[in-house]
């Protein structure tokens, strides 16, 4: 039987967003008890939304600040907490679970008994949740949690591009920069699912960076050392996929379709576009297309099909990401702004009270009726 200790930091985990809902199943409860001790699921179950100071935590749950502060710095090295500093202040904040715990399990590339098992069991969750399909567009909020980022070189001069759709805007105006290994593609090793897409290839951005370098999740870099990495990964067809908000990212993740998570759930979608998109589209020249194919192969929505010797874009199923336009050899391809094209919200606290609002009402969570 699962500790209520557990069951509470489940619902902590729950108020963090996200893009894998944390819910109460025996599958939920294997993760995080493999992860936190019970002391640690105590203090994460009782940590606010905002970053807190140990002395503080430690006065709200009237803990002593000493035990408190260690325990925090444990967990920080553990991943299930990040740090950074307010004022000269040492303050904590939990884990989000997707992203978040998830990543920093498997970022530092590790193979041991312990990352096999959290494998293992992150791996039965997600087939508990897909088991549980009318729970799962119960828990899922409608507004999505990542967008993707178009390589700047792909659009057309003369096309209005905002900062928030300068991959490379995000790199020249961070203080620091740290790349890690992909958790999805580790994670798919780890299971005997390998992938043969590079896989240090996560980037992270401003005070995310600085707690996951200086905890050794990730290794710092420069900013020319970003530039190449997002050009390596956009010559071996992986999508950039960053947080929806726009004067601020943690990260961009080069994502691969065999084994992102985000990418799979966009292209199950009835409508991809309407998920993680760029805000741009593909528009095909067909004077100008020979009709190789290679946008095809390229496309990780299966969003171009051929069509009396010229591709055609299902624009339904487009996401924007211009892995199409780096491949072709004519130039028939080019990124135009879509209609209507969304404006992320300026931070994450903007976008989690956005994906909060967008959560379905009224309906009961899954987990919920064996409490009652």
């Amino acid at each position: 039987m699962t500790a209520p200790v557990y069951e509470k930091l489940t619902e902590t985990l729950s108020l963090r967003g996200g893009g894998l809902p944390a819910i109460k199943c025996p599958e939920f409860y294997a993760v995080i008890e493999e992860l936190f001790t019970p002391e640690e699921a105590e203090i994460g179950a009782r940590m606010p939304l905002s970053p807190i100071a140990a002395e503080a935590l430690a006065s709200e749950i009237a803990g002593d600040p000493q035990n408190v502060k260690k325990l925090l710095e444990t967990m920080a090295d553990k991943g299930l907490v990040c740090t950074h500093e307010i004022g000269g202040v040492r303050h904590y904040t939990l884990m989000g679970f997707i992203p978040g715990t998830f990543e920093t399990q498997f970022m530092k590339g590790e193979v041991n008994e312990h990352t096999k098992k959290l494998a293992h069991l992150f791996r039965d969750y997600y087939i508990a949740m897909a088991g549980l399909k009318e729970g799962i567009a119960l828990a899922l909020p409608a507004y999505p949690f990542a967008r993707v980022i178009t390589v700047e070189q792909e659009i057309p001069t003369g096309v209005e591009v905002y900062p928030y759709d300068k991959a490379s805007d995000y790199i020249a105006n961070s203080d620091c920069i740290t790349v890690g290994i992909c958790a999805c593609r580790h994670f798919g090793e780890l299971l005997g699912q390998p992938c043969d897409k590079p896989k240090e290839t996560c980037m992270f951005f401003g005070p995310m960076a600085r707690y996951f370098g200086e905890r050794g999740f990730s290794r710092f870099i420069s900013k020319e050392e970003a530039l190449e990495i997002l050009d390596r990964a956009e010559k071996a067809g992986l999508v950039h996929c960053s947080t929806n908000s726009s004067e601020h990212i943690d990260f961009i993740c080069n994502c691969c379709i065999c084994h992102c998570g985000i990418l799979q759930s966009i292209k199950s979608a009835a409508l991809p576009s309407s998920g993680a998109n760029s805000g741009f589209i593909m528009v095909v020249d067909e004077d100008e297309c020979m009709g190789c194919g290679d946008c095809i192969d390229q496309c990780p929505m299966e969003a171009i099909s051929m069509q009396n010797d010229v591709v055609t874009r299902d624009a339904d199923r487009c996401i924007g990401c211009g892995l199409c336009i780096s491949v072709c050899p004519t130039s028939a391809l080019i990124m135009e702004p879509r209609e209507q094209r969304p404006i992320p919200p300026q931070n994450p606290t903007e976008l989690n009270m956005a994906m909060m609002a967008s959560m379905p009402k009224d309906e009961a969570m899954p987990g919920e009726e064996e409490e009652k």
